[in-house]
Order: C-alpha cells, then sequence, then structure tokens
C-alpha cells in the first residue's frame, strides 16, 4: 500500500488490513477450542504470531517510507549529501548505487543516484542534479519496494569524499584496486568470487554467458562459497592447540567478517546466519535441522527489514536452499537407480532441485530457462569452487608489492578455465530457450517434478526414466514450437540507438542489421531465435553491424546479404567466418524467408556500403491464407534516396522509418504515396541525435498513422492477420 502511493497509484482499502488480526484471532481460538486441532497448536500459535509480527514491522517500514518521502518532497539534489552503501549496477557506462540521502548528518531516506563515475563503498557524494518519482512501472515497483525511495540524476559532482572506511573495507577497497575487474573478464571474474563484486563481469559480454548457462549463482557469495571459505579456515584451525569450541568461535567470526567483506548480501548473510546456527547447535550437542535455521534466518531478515523480501537475491537464496534440503537427498537416489555415478547424481540433483524451485522467480523475471545448466553446473562448479579456493589464499598477498606480479596467476589461470567452459556451453545452440513470463508450465513443473519424486517412494529405472522423459518432453515444446513452426512476424529489436529487424516464419529466421553490440544477442535469445538463416547488413555504420560478430559468435548463421559490391567494404571480423556464405544483392532481387518475399528497392547501382545512401531497402510481402502484409525496412535511407523508389513501393502496411526517425527520413509527401497504416522508429533512450525528431513525429501523425518506438514500446511485433495486422510491444 505505501508503495502504491509512493507511485503515485490508488492503494488498496484500508479495511483490507483488518483481515490480518482476524486471522491471527481465528488460528488463536481454533488452536484453544478444537480438540481435533490439538496437534497443531502450536503450528496454530506460530502463524498467529507470524501475522501479527509481520504486519507490525510491515507498518512500521510504511509510515518510516511515506514520512520520508515527506521530506524529500520539494528538496534539490545540491542540499543533500549521498553515502554510497554498496556496489554499483552499470549499464551502458552508467553506475547505479543505492545511496543514504543525508541533511545536516542525519538520514532521510534511502535513493538510487545515477552517475557516469564509480565510487567507491562508503563515498560522501555532493551532486547537482535531480531528484524524481519512480516510474510506475516494473523497474520503478522494484525500486520502491526494495525500499529506495527517490532516484537522483547526477548532472554534475560537486565534491566526493571517501570518507575513512573501516579495516575490512580498506582491505576489500585494497583488493579490488590490485584485481582491477574492469581491465578482464578473468579479473572481473576473480572479484565477483572473491569480493562478491559481479558488476564489471555482468556488464561485459561474458556476465551474459553466465546467464546463458543457468551458472550465474556460482559468482553470487553463498551457502557454497561460506562453506569453501570455511574448509581453508577449519584447516588452518585443526593446525593450532585451540580447543574445538575456540575454533568454532574463531570459525564464526571468520564467516560473518567474511560475509560482511563481500558486501553483506542477502544470500551470504542468509548462508552466515544458517552455518551460525548450526555451529550453536553442534556446541549445544543439539540436533541440527536445516529448514529449521532456513526458517528462523527467513524469519529474522524479515522482522529487521521487511523489504528483504521483494530482492531477488533473498527470494532465490530461500527457494533453492529450501529445495535442495527437501528433495535433494532423495534426486540424487533417483539419478542414482538411473545409473547415475554417485558424485555426479549429487551435483546434478542440487542444480535440478534449485533452479525447478526458482522457476517462477527467475522466468518472470529474466524470460528464460537455460536446458544446459545441469551440465555446466557439473563441469563449471568445481573450477569454480577450485577458483575460490586458490583465490582466497593467494589474492591477498597482491597486496604486497613484491609478491602482487605472481600473487593473482594460478588465480588467473583457473579463471580464465571457468570462462573456457562458460563460453564453450553458451554458445551450444539451443543452450537457453525463453519462456513466456505468463506461462503456467514455471509452475507446473516444479510440482510435477515433486509428484514424481513424492508418489514413487522407491524409484526405479524404468518408471523414473519415463518420467524424466515427459519432463525433458514437456519442456523441449517451447524450443521446437519457435525452432520450427513459429508464426509469421517482423519484429524490430530494441537494441538501444541502432537498427536490428527480425523476419521469421516457421524456421526461416532472417536478421535485417545487427545492431551496435551485444544487445543484439540478448534481443534474439528472449524472442526464441536458436538459429538465424540469413543475415542481411545494410550498410557499414557501426551502428548497423556492430553486433554482426556476437551474432555469428553464438548462433548459427547460413548466409551474409549485403548491396552489391558492399561487401568490399566489410569488416575484417565478419569476413571469412567457416560454414558462413556471403552473397551480394542488387535492385528487384528476391529473397525468400519462408512465405515472406523480400524485394530489394534500392540502390539502384553498385555501392561501397560506407554512407547512408547506400543502405539497402527491403519491401517484404506476406500473402498466404488469407493474411497479407507488406512491410518495407529503410535501413538509414532518407527522403532524397526514398523519393526514387517509392512509387514503384506504392501501398503499404508498415514502414520502419529511415535513419532512426531523423527529421529527413519522410515528410507528408513521401508518407501520401507509402499510406503506412504505422511507422516504426528504432532509437535509443537518451541519444544525443534526438532521435526519433519531433518533425518525423508530426509528419507521421499528419498523414493519419500510428506511430512506435522502442524507447517506449521495446521490441516491436507486427503480424499479419486476416483483417490486417497485429501489433504487440515488449512494453505496453
Amino acid at each position: 500500500m505505501a508503495a502504491d502511493l509512493l507511485l503515485g497509484e490508488q492503494p488498496a482499502p484500508v479495511t483490507l488490513l483488518i483481515a490480518i488480526p482476524i486471522a491471527a484471532a481465528v488460528f488463536v481460538v481454533l488452536a484453544q477450542s478444537c480438540a481435533r486441532l490439538a496437534p497443531l497448536k502450536r503450528w496454530l500459535y506460530a502463524a498467529s504470531v507470524g501475522l501479527i509480527a509481520g504486519a507490525v514491522v510491515s507498518a512500521w517500514w510504511a509510515v518510516g517510507a511515506l514520512n520520508a518521502s515527506k521530506t524529500l518532497d520539494g528538496r534539490a539534489a545540491s542540499s543533500l549529501e549521498f553515502v554510497v552503501q554498496g556496489d554499483p549496477s552499470i549499464y551502458d557506462d552508467v553506475y547505479s548505487y543505492t545511496c543514504e540521502a543525508r541533511s545536516d548528518g542525519k538520514n532521510l531516506a534511502t535513493v538510487r543516484l545515477s552517475c557516469d563515475r564509480e565510487f567507491k563503498v562508503g563515498a560522501h557524494v555532493r551532486v547537482i542534479g535531480r531528484v524524481s518519482r519512480f516510474e510506475n512501472d516494473a523497474y520503478g515497483r522494484s525500486r520502491v519496494l526494495r525500499g529506495e525511495l527517490r532516484k537522483v540524476k547526477v548532472i554534475r559532482l560537486a565534491s566526493v569524499d571517501e570518507g575513512s572506511p573501516g579495516p575490512l573495507l580498506r582491505l576489500r577497497n585494497g583488493l579490488l584496486a590490485s584485481i582491477a575487474p574492469a581491465t578482464d573478464p578473468a579479473r572481473a571474474l576473480i572479484a565477483g568470487v572473491v569480493c562478491g563484486r559481479s558488476a564489471e563481469l555482468r556488464s561485459q559480454p561474458a556476465g551474459d554467458w553466465f546467464s546463458v548457462t543457468g551458472t550465474a549463482h556460482l559468482i553470487a557469495v553463498s551457502g557454497s562459497h561460506l562453506a569453501i571459505v570455511g574448509y581453508v579456515i577449519e584447516g588452518v584451525l585443526q593446525k593450532t592447540r585451540c580447543s574445538r569450541g575456540l575454533q568454532r568461535a574463531i570459525l564464526a567470526i571468520t564467516l560473518v567478517g567474511y560475509a560482511a567483506f563481500t558486501g553483506a548480501s542477502p544470500s551470504a548473510v542468509r548462508a552466515c546466519c544458517m552455518v551460525f546456527a548450526t555451529l550453536v547447535v553442534n556446541g549445544a550437542g543439539r540436533r541440527r535441522h536445516g529448514a529449521s535455521a532456513l526458517f528462523v534466518t527467513m524469519s529474522i531478515f524479515v522482522l529487521l527489514r521487511p523489504t528483504v523480501l521483494f530482492e531477488m537475491g533473498f527470494q532465490l537464496s530461500c527457494a533453492s536452499v529450501f529445495a535442495i534440503l527437501c528433495f535433494c537427498p532423495y534426486a540424487t537416489y533417483a539419478l542414482g537407480e538411473l545409473g547415475v555415478p554417485t558424485g555426479i547424481a549429487g551435483m546434478l540433483s542440487v542444480t535440478l532441485c534449485s533452479q525447478l524451485a526458482t522457476l517462477p522467480i527467475t522466468i518472470p523475471a529474466f524470460g528464460t530457462f537455460s536446458l544446459i545448466a545441469p551440465l555446466a553446473n557439473a563441469v563449471i562448479g568445481p573450477v569454480v569452487s577450485l577458483l575460490l579456493a586458490v583465490s582466497i589464499v593467494l589474492v591477498p598477498f597482491s597486496l604486497v608489492a613484491p609478491l602482487q606480479a605472481w600473487a593473482l596467476v594460478v588465480p588467473m589461470i583457473a579463471a580464465r578455465c571457468a570462462l573456457f567452459f562458460e563460453q564453450l556451453f553458451a554458445a551450444v545452440p539451443g543452450a537457453s530457450v525463453s519462456v513466456p513470463p505468463d506461462s503456467i508450465w514455471i509452475y507446473l513443473v516444479p510440482c510435477l517434478l515433486v509428484a514424481l519424486l513424492v508418489w514413487w517412494p522407491r524409484p526405479r529405472a524404468r518408471p523414473m526414466a519415463v518420467g524424466l522423459a515427459c519432463l525433458v518432453l514437456l519442456a523441449a515444446i517451447p524450443y521446437i514450437y519457435w525452432d520450427r513452426f513459429a508464426p509469421p512476424s517482423v519484429t524490430v529489436l530494441d537494441v538501444g540507438q541502432a537498427d536490428a529487424i527480425l523476419v521469421r516464419q516457421g524456421g526461416a529466421v532472417a536478421l535485417v542489421d545487427c545492431g551496435l553490440d551485444e544487445r543484439v544477442v540478448s534481443a534474439l535469445v528472449r524472442n526464441n531465435v536458436h538459429h538465424i538463416d540469413a543475415v542481411f547488413v545494410t550498410h557499414w555504420d557501426e551502428d548497423h553491424w556492430g553486433g554482426l560478430p556476437d551474432v555469428l559468435d553464438q548462433f548459427s548463421v547460413g548466409t551474409i546479404v549485403v548491396a552489391a559490391d558492399a561487401l568490399d567494404g566489410a569488416p575484417a571480423e565478419v569476413l571469412n567466418r567457416p560454414g558462413v556464405a556471403y552473397r551480394q544483392v542488387a535492385c528487384g532481387d528476391t529473397v525468400d524467408i519462408g512465405a515472406f518475399r523480400t524485394r530489394v528497392m534500392w540502390p539502384f547501382d553498385t555501392v561501397d556500403g560506407e554512407g547512408n545512401e547506400d543502405s539497402l531497402v527491403l519491401l517484404l510481402s506476406y500473402a498466404q491464407e488469407g493474411k497479407s502484409l507488406r512491410v518495407l525496412l529503410t535501413g538509414d535511407a532518407e527522403l532524397d534516396q526514398e523519393r526514387e523508389f517509392v512509387q514503384e513501393v506504392g501501398d503499404i502496411d508498415v514502414l520502419k522509418l529511415g535513419h532512426h526517425g531523423s527529421k529527413v527520413s519522410v515528410d507528408t509527401d513521401l508518407l501520401g504515396t507509402l499510406k503506412p497504416e504505422l511507422s516504426i522508429a528504432s532509437a535509443g533512450e537518451g541519444n544525443r541525435y534526438g532521435h526519433p525528431s519531433d518533425a518525423c513525429i508530426d509528419a507521421v501523425k499528419e498523414a493519419g498513422g500510428a506511430f512506435a518506438c522502442t524507447i517506449e514500446q521495446g521490441d516491436i511485433i507486427v503480424s499479419p492477420t486476416v483483417t490486417g495486422f497485429a501489433m504487440r510491444c515488449q512494453r505496453p
């Protein structure tokens, strides 16, 4: 309710709050008066206490958040001091930080600060900028629910004071400076594994490999990291003459220190609390119980900071650990019955249990499911564990000047080995498939797996194999559908200030231009692309071919198509690729993409492909089963070129505006001839060119057509229908 108010939405009726004490009272009455529920008496009391406690701490946070929001109203950014609370997230060279906003030494609220400069944790920053509310979208709601009440965009830095960090923070900053994670993917991986800082790795192409292979959890500091650190520390302690109790105390303090050292992420603190609880229970001579430790830890988290419930790291950590505790031993036994060796069965069961349990969290957030995750985790997991073990021993020596040259040699070897396997598995066709976020399968598959394990108390190879084969078949249905039976569509992909248009029908897939960088790969993955038959490069501006090397690395590509004689000017990165054919087309040539007939409308003569005027212009025509669609793709062509062929093109349904919707891309006369019902611009938010221009937008609206842009709508999908065409957008 507080989040709705902060985002300008109408909150739920306050009367709904009455349901909480009523439910708690009902539980207490049932526990006291119903004899049949006597065995559940403790559970009912616990539920009532939990409801009341949760309501109290949530209300306490809501009141605090609303009061803090009021104190920020009307305040200028220059009147506040911002204290950096954690590592940044990096996107397009913009650093975003969670900060405490202070005034006169008093904390006012938590905010999200965006800047083009990196700050250290604990830095005190004064800026000139804009303080504004979050938009009421998925991102804005997620930030507010995490307790960030405003966003601050830095226009100019006034001052930066690094402050006086504590010893752990000084050690961490020193190690990060010696590792230099921004200089090399292997160093970024070491920083992520040892120091818990993964921003640099996630901002590089190597970060996508971990997402595709389902191994991103290997970077996050969690229970496995603490187990390895604990194993190393315990090995050292056993060489001493300390008592067992003192060893446990030192181990607990060390693990707490390591969790704080790595940034105290929810997964690290959760794991640390569970380890601490286990040590206490063992020391007291009591029987340990993993599920109890997990739920006690979760309760403490929520009571201390209720917004942790909305942090994905906390959700993933708790769901995966709960699934591992409940089902991992049984899954290991079931896999053993299928003939899988014990060691491999253990690793596979951990991966399968955690991956399937977190489906309802990961798929709505990312829209993908990694099919190769079990194999990738089985191979890469031990390598990352070895990397962590050697790094925590050797990396600290990098702070000693004479030893700095060789301290990272062994960790770098292990990190490069891990990245080699990551790239290898990520390049496998179909390693990751897209799943609609609202798909019922993200809830059905985990339930089916639970049923499979529970209802066969003594699994045998044959029934288990049949059940697993059914699950694999269910998981493969989306892959088969998109790979062979995709409906006809033309999708203008959101790849920033660049062009990339996906054309597909059935098993035929073509890409017209490839964007500027690796973002085109992410766009293709989220649109369920597994192979590409042809890539058309309209001309050799980098925002049209820059992502082609990444596409060639990640997908099987059949043919690269360019304008006549433009191949001579092709960049070296895209030439001489094994298995790729190269074709040059001239005006009037046609290329079929499934049921789409693609006709080259421009250029009339041979070109070198260097300038906008050399852009390949394609007319897509679809006519099948009573459905039809005509789409004109213009690259960076402008009015001078478009007037040459517009009469021959005639009436169309959809126009992809030339040159990202610049002011010279169209005029009313051109639109009057083409008569597009929809005009689409592909542009990046905040681009320095001002694309799409107001003149272009006004011309489209004056001509009576609809206008759409990837800045607002994200991916824009156009599909033929019996009555015309339908448009769907990534962001409604």
